[in-house]
């Protein structure tokens, strides 16, 4: 029977990894006839598929006023907190409407429970998840742990509770061996192995420069 898939991610444009990965993860999921739906603050996805908020991506000026004050600080303001929690609700309330709009049957969360780039989409992901017990699989990346810039923060709290959150409803998947150790080792959580992938049957199109001439 086909599902209506969710993809949730800050960006869903470009050539990085969450983009071109999720892309591939659509097509082996139409294979099945299942559709795929696209929620993000950025998108170069069908239109008719997609559905944009702009608060949702990574670089939306309300999210950079919000790292600027989490991340390299070992306090963190009330003001900020408040204003965490103002935007996690906001984009709560358009995880639902997503939903509802797209009828959409299963999540799959790319990366944003894994990399805290964007805290208040963590948390409003995390919280949809708890109160819908919708199921959901968490496509994961890469961790905050691997990376230096997130090594100082004022949201412990927040990287607990939702980078990456233990749900019932969740099921995780990396794309490394490592990652699925140090998830077991830090969170407690199990986690299924799926690397990322090259299809050598559509290669990606690029304009031969002067750097790539030779390859």
């Amino acid at each position: 029977m086909s599902k209506n898939i969710g993809f949730i991610s800050t960006r869903f444009a470009g050539s990085d990894g969450v983009s071109l990965e999720s892309a591939k993860w659509a097509e082996v999921l139409w294979d099945d006839a299942h559709v795929s739906y696209w929620y993000s603050g950025r998108n170069d996805r069908d239109t008719a598929c997609s559905y944009c908020i702009p608060e949702a991506y990574f670089g939306h000026p309300e999210n950079i006023w919000i790292n600027d004050r989490i991340w390299g600080h070992t306090l963190r303001d009330p003001k900020v907190t408040d204003r965490i929690h103002a935007l996690a609700k906001y984009l709560k309330q358009t995880l639902y409407a997503f939903v509802d709009f797209y009828k959409i049957d299963i999540l799959i969360p790319q990366n944003v429970l894994a990399i805290p780039m964007h805290v208040p989409l963590g948390i409003a992901v995390t919280e949809f998840l708890a109160e819908t017990q919708m199921p959901a699989i968490a496509h994961q990346h890469d961790f905050y742990w691997e990376r230096s810039r997130f090594s100082v923060g004022a949201v412990k709290d927040y990287l607990d509770m939702a980078f990456p959150p233990s749900l019932p409803n969740l099921h995780h998947i990396c794309i490394n061996q490592a990652a699925i150790e140090q998830l077991g080792l830090r969170k407690g959580v199990t986690a299924s192995l799926m690397p990322n992938v090259f299809d050598f049957d559509n290669p990606p199109k690029q304009s031969v420069d002067s750097y790539t001439a030779d390859i």
